[in-house]
């Protein structure tokens, strides 16, 4: 029997076993079955500029979209591409074509791949052929390397580029010395005197005419390119090892995101509204880009680029170079007719597009337009002040560069009085900047703020990753330590520190606001990491992207409907969104408050306005009392605008007691609400946005968080 149960008992534990498994994996499909139907958390995504840096976005916006649903994203520079790629893959969710955990997170990946010797990455970047010379100088330049085999690339690059003008150089030092020897017969050692004379002259006139090489290159050639030396189209046309520039890269990759084919109508910010293209309906996917308009110094927002700065217009033969056939075609398909009859349009040249029908390549190109590197992009606008005597006014060229020389880091993008739904902050730090726990810590910086080496990076996946974990965290890291004295000081660092602080002081300042630093993750980039490194090694592209996965799952983390433990401290998460709900609430009320007093205030004191009539008066003037401008030309509106404000100021009034306020109180125990106070203040749109002029008057959540 013993030996006839040993069988049995084996037959029915497999079987056991198998149903056993049978259930769990039943219960675990349910699992995600459920999980799959629950809707997803919403959110809204900023990511910052910074070239290459941008390798960081892919996996960090993949771990996101496991848990939310895009709704606003923006960005500037590479995090307007990045930003761009997340709203066209938002959409293809949409139509059922969800890349996000294939091609958006495979992509560092792809672009670390070697194709001929050199990465995807850096085969993105293909100079115009008059440009091909200075670029291979620039990229010489760049590297990890001593700075002796630095030093060999770049003057090897150097004499083959420009070996013209070396030659030249050293024709005009051995020239004039080997004729005097021949003429004068001078031999010996007087003759080798001589020529090792004429080898010193002839190397450094060589370095000079080489020098002058580059900077008839710079001041020459590079407008005439319009000021970058890659223009990163060639409409279809791949290099040599099959890669595409990066605009028609670009395009290929936001047409699959999007589930269309190469030759499709491209992806529309229209398309992304999911409305018809109504310009004040309520938006599904909201995509904003930043770019600077050099010629007139001020910021755009794409699509609402024309602001009230005017229609622009596209020179065709412009933007073929800049674009791929099928996107131009499409933007003259739907260009806008000129709004002002004396405007001169002459031909060759077509407004642009609605908001509606730009396309989202448009917007990503031209926030990228890095100087020096990248193109700009040329638009026309009027300009009145050169009419001609017939009262024709001309169209003036305005060129559009790179988003960062105006907000590197647009995070005041999607501001609601009180989100409903986060707005994460991706943030690129150089490496070398201290980030403080606390405004008291800036000088003794905590050790796990110091990034690993890039030795040790790859040991510890949280290396380079910070986030405020305190509600008194994160003012040091937006007052950063820019080090460019002591040893490894240098001229360049500090005009680079000037230039970055000139570019950036007002996005820093906001990271140290309350309600804004504890949904920022900073990401830290070694000095061969990111930026102007474009021909980064394999493992640097495969770390940096490791990176962005961390980030992301460190915002999903903090802000998840029931926070467990910090996925980088181990610890209870402080930071919640409900925290972070209620001290926007706290800050928002504290700054109200504020206004409302000072606004008492002044209406109240008609003594110190005299000799002029105060405000209440200006209120309830006639209405054909000057001034008439700007009246409320509503029935009823008078009325309401009188019996409101007074309603306001006797309100205020009454805030007489020490509880009845939002603040005061000499420290935070007395009630003060969080530090920095902020200050709310009056200022432009930014664009022309029919959305942003309107305040909702239904009850209705804010669009944004």
């Amino acid at each position: 029997m013993d030996g006839a149960q040993a069988p049995l008992g084996k037959a029915t534990g497999q079987l056991v076993g198998l149903l056993t498994r049978l259930y769990c994996g039943s219960l675990l499909m349910g699992v995600a079955m459920a999980n799959a139907a629950a809707p997803k958390l919403e959110c809204d995504l900023v990511m910052s500029g910074g070239i290459t840096s941008g390798l960081v976005y892919p996996r960090a916006v993949a771990w996101l979209a496991e848990t939310y649903r895009f709704r606003s994203i923006g960005g500037t520079s590479a995090g307007a591409v990045a930003a761009a790629a997340t709203a066209a893959g938002a959409l293809g969710v949409r139509n059922g074509n969800d890349q996000f955990q294939t091609r958006i997170k495979g992509l560092p990946s792809e672009l670390a791949t070697e194709v001929s010797g050199k990465t995807v990455l850096e085969r993105l970047f293909q100079p115009q052929k008059s440009m091909r010379r200075l670029f291979r100088v620039l990229m010489a330049g760049l590297g990890r390397e001593h700075w002796t085999a630095k030093g060999a690339r770049l003057i090897a690059a150097l004499c083959t580029g420009y070996w013209v003008f070396v030659l030249a150089g050293v024709a005009i030092a051995l020239g004039p010395l080997l004729v005097l020897a021949y003429a004068y017969e001078v031999a010996g050692v007087a003759f080798w005197l001589l020529l090792a004379t004429g080898l010193v002259l002839a190397v450094v006139l060589a370095a000079l005419a080489a020098a002058y090489g580059v900077v008839r290159d710079i001041f020459r050639r590079l407008p005439q390119n319009r000021y970058g030396m890659c223009s990163l189209s060639s409409n279809g046309k791949q290099d040599e090892a099959g890669i595409l520039p990066l605009t028609d890269w670009l395009h290929e990759l936001f047409q699959s995101m999007a589930g269309r084919k190469i030759h499709d109508l491209p992806v529309t910010f229209g398309d992304l509204w999911g409305n018809d293209g109504q310009e004040e309906s309520e938006r599904d996917i909201e995509l904003v880009l930043m770019t600077t308009n050099v010629t007139r110094g001020v910021s755009h927002r794409f699509p609402f680029v024309e602001g009230s700065w005017g229609q622009l217009f596209a020179k065709e033969s412009d933007f073929t170079e800049l674009f791929p056939e099928s996107v131009v075609l499409w933007m003259k398909r739907h260009a806008q007719e000129r709004r002002h009859t004396d405007v001169t349009v002459p031909p060759g040249y077509f407004g642009l597009p609605k908001p509606a029908d730009l396309p989202i390549l448009l917007g990503a190109r031209m926030s990228l337009s890095f100087p020096f590197l990248v193109s700009a992009v040329p638009l026309y606008a009027a300009d009145p002040i050169n009419r001609s005597p017939d009262g024709k006014i001309p169209l003036e060229r305005c060129w559009f560069s790179d988003g960062g020389l105006t907000s590197n880091f647009p995070l005041h993008f999607f501001d609601a009085p009180l989100p409903s739904r986060p707005t994460f902050g991706i943030n690129l730090v150089p490496a070398t900047v201290y980030m403080a726990e606390t405004a008291e810590d800036e000088q003794t910086v905590s050790s796990s703020l110091k990034p690993d080496s890039a030795a040790t990076a790859g040991a510890n996946p949280w290396s380079h990753i910070y986030m405020p974990s305190r509600n008194a965290s994160g003012i040091g890291s937006a007052a950063r330590f820019n080090k460019f004295e002591g040893k490894k000081g240098s001229v360049a660092g500090f005009f680079g520190a000037l230039f970055d602080t000139a570019r950036n002081w007002g996005d820093t300042e906001l990271m140290a606001m309350p309600g804004y630093r504890d949904r920022i993750v900073h990401v830290l980039l070694d000095p061969d990491e990111g930026g102007l490194n474009l021909n980064m090694p394999e493992d640097v592209i495969t770390r940096i992207g490791e990176r962005g996965e961390r980030a992301g799952e460190l915002l999903a983390a903090r802000f998840a409907p029931e926070p467990g433990l910090d996925p980088q401290t181990h610890e209870d998460i402080v930071l919640t969104w409900d925290n972070h709900r209620w001290i926007r609430y706290r800050s928002l009320m504290a700054g109200l408050e504020l206004v409302a007093r000072r606004f008492r205030a002044t209406w109240t004191d008609a003594a110190s306005q005299k000799p002029w009539r105060s405000y209440d008066e200006l209120l309830r003037r006639g209405k054909t009392e000057k001034p008439t401008s700007y009246p409320y030309a509503r029935p009823g509106q008078y009325k309401f605008a009188a019996s409101v404000t007074a309603q306001f100021v006797d309100f205020v009034a009454n805030w007489t007691t020490p509880d009845q306020t939002f603040d005061r109180g000499e420290k935070s125990s007395a009630g003060r609400s969080p530090r920095p106070k902020p200050v709310l203040r009056m200022m432009p749109p930014g664009s022309n946005d029919p959305r942003a002029e309107r305040a909702p008057i239904a009850t209705s959540p804010p669009d944004a968080g």
